[in-house]
This record gives C-alpha cells, sequence and structure tokens, in this order.
C-alpha cells in the first residue's frame, strides 16, 4: 500500500503563522496607504474651497463674510439670516442651484433665541424654509479622514434639535475666542462681539476681508482648516456661527474632562495622524503638525499680527 503525504500538526501551524505574521506587517502598509488617498483626497477639498474663495473675492472684493445676524439687524440693504461663508460661495464652488433655494428672508431654523439683549430675534424670522439646503450634504465639504455623521441634530442657536448637515471644513477666525464663556474656557484674547470682527479672515458678524488687509502675508495665514465634526455640537456648513473656528485653543486640542460644548471645540482638528491640513489665503494647502508651538500656530491664523515666520516653523 502506497502511504498518503500530508501536513502535520506542526508544520500547519508554522503556516498560520507565517500568514499572521505577513498581514500583521502589510496590514499597516494599506492602512498608511488608504490614509495617504484621504489625505489627499481631502486635500483637494481645500484647494476647491481656497479657489472658490479667491473667485468669489474677485467678484465682490473681498472674501466671504458670515451673516450672523436677523434680518432685523440687516445693513446696507443685505439681509443677514445667519447664513455662513460657504453659503454665500456656493456658486464659486458650482452649487447655484443650491444658492438659488435659499431663503435669505429667514433663519435656518426653528428655535427661538430671544434675549434681552437680541430683541431683533423676532419669532417672524424663524422657520423650516431652508430645510432642504440646511439637511444637505455637500461632498466637497466632507474629509474622507473624518467619520462623522453627515447631518444631526447636535446644534446651537435656532438649529437646536433640528436636522443639519456639518463640514469637516471651517473658517478661520483668527487667535479670537469668540467670548468669555465661562471661566475656566482657556482663552486668552476674546474678541468684541459689537461686530468689529476678529483677527483671521472670517467673522461671525459679517466683516469682509480683502487681500490687501492681510499684511503679514498670503502665504503665512490661514484661510481654512480641518474640524471633527462629531467633536462638536457646531458644525452646520450653512450656519455662520457654526462654520468657522478659533486658534484661541491648540491643534487637535483634547479638552479634559471630554465634552462636546463649544466653548472647548470651536477650534481645528482632525483625523490625520499628527496634524491638520489647512488652506492659506494663496491657495496652497500644507499640513500642520499637532506639534507646532502654540504661538506660532496663532501667528498662521492672524492677518495683520506683524509675525515672520519660517516655513520649518510649522
Amino acid at each position: 500500500m502506497r502511504s498518503r503525504s500530508g501536513f502535520t500538526l506542526v508544520e500547519l501551524l508554522v503556516v498560520i503563522s507565517i500568514i499572521g505574521l505577513l498581514v500583521a506587517l502589510l496590514l499597516p502598509a494599506v492602512q498608511s496607504a488608504r490614509e495617504a488617498a484621504r489625505r489627499s483626497e481631502c486635500t483637494n477639498h481645500l484647494r476647491q474651497l481656497a479657489l472658490a474663495a479667491h473667485n468669489y473675492h474677485d467678484a465682490i472684493g473681498s472674501f466671504p463674510s458670515c451673516l450672523y445676524l436677523p434680518q432685523a439687524f440687516s445693513k446696507n440693504g443685505k439681509a443677514w439670516n445667519n447664513s455662513g461663508w460657504l453659503v454665500l460661495m456656493l456658486p464659486q464652488l458650482e452649487q447655484q442651484a443650491l444658492h438659488n433655494a435659499v431663503n435669505f428672508s429667514v433663519m435656518w431654523g426653528t428655535t427661538l433665541v430671544v434675549t434681552p439683549a437680541k430683541p431683533g430675534w423676532s419669532p417672524i424670522y424663524y422657520g423650516d424654509q431652508n430645510s432642504t439646503v440646511r439637511a444637505t450634504a455637500v461632498s466637497t465639504f466632507f474629509c474622507p479622514s473624518d467619520p462623522s455623521p453627515r447631518t444631526s441634530t447636535l446644534h446651537g442657536d435656532e438649529l437646536e434639535g433640528v436636522l443639519a448637515a456639518g463640514s469637516s471644513y471651517v473658517g478661520n477666525v483668527g487667535s479670537n475666542c469668540l467670548e468669555q464663556a465661562v471661566s475656566s474656557w482657556p482663552c486668552q484674547n476674546p474678541a468684541l462681539g459689537d461686530g468689529t470682527g476678529g483677527n483671521g479672515i472670517f467673522w461671525r458678524y459679517g466683516s469682509k476681508v480683502s487681500t490687501s488687509q492681510i499684511v503679514d502675508g498670503l502665504s503665512n495665514t490661514f484661510l481654512v482648516g480641518e474640524q471633527i465634526m462629531a467633536a462638536s455640537q457646531w458644525n452646520a456648513w450653512v450656519h455662520a456661527n457654526q462654520s468657522l473656528g478659533s486658534t484661541a485653543l491648540p491643534l487637535n486640542y483634547v479638552p479634559r474632562p471630554a465634552t462636546t460644548l463649544w466653548p472647548w471645540t470651536y477650534s481645528f482638528r482632525s483625523r490625520h495622524p499628527s496634524g491638520a491640513n489647512f488652506a492659506f489665503c494663496d491657495g496652497s494647502v500644507r499640513f500642520v503638525k499637532d506639534s507646532i508651538n502654540f504661538a506660532n500656530f496663532q501667528s498662521l491664523s492672524t492677518r495683520n499680527g506683524g509675525e515672520v515666520l519660517s516655513m520649518d516653523a510649522f
């Protein structure tokens, strides 16, 4: 009789071990390649936003403003309905139809924000007329490395409790935070809430910044940066108060204890290892490490701080 040859148990275990070792060696390379592809797509989105911002600038004479006021506070005949800079820039992003669907005579949600300090926030300016635009997820506004849900009901202001789409990219406010909201907030440079604006490019009260005002240099000033939508309850792309970020907090700042309250999340962060992508005012997109010196990080967000930074500073 002929004897049949086969694998012994030891040989089988050796083969399985070798396969497991190869998988362990290849998996990081595969994950790295996937992240590189995601980061490249994220970079392309930021380039598109920067190009659209410059096209807007060419047409209007300044970068888009934000309109964080109801119509009762309209100025120069412009209806202010809490629209963010991305809303105003939709035509430059080949989203003219979406822009045409915006009802600029009403705000974005239904939750009343009426206080003695804001008597103009009348119920007549609230409604769901913009609900379709509000919940529209625009692919250009999302970084593939950000796993956050594209839409949620976790928002502030008049959007509280209503569905709205977010954005992985926020405009640069500067080194200012919005206000000294809580005593433990690590804000060193609160900006005035009277419309004078922050020291960056975008501001929620409608200040308009042109390239001539960016005296620190277009290649040394942030235009747009990344955020993680799920890290904050302030991420609606349509909203003037939620489509912005500040360098009042360090890059990829992690509050302790963990919280989604906006004072600790109104900043820049990403899921990329060790940093985040930023579009600069010259249209370039560069990766900034989260180990960057905090003072240098803030300097890159100001348009006229007079700082001089070398490329190796970030």
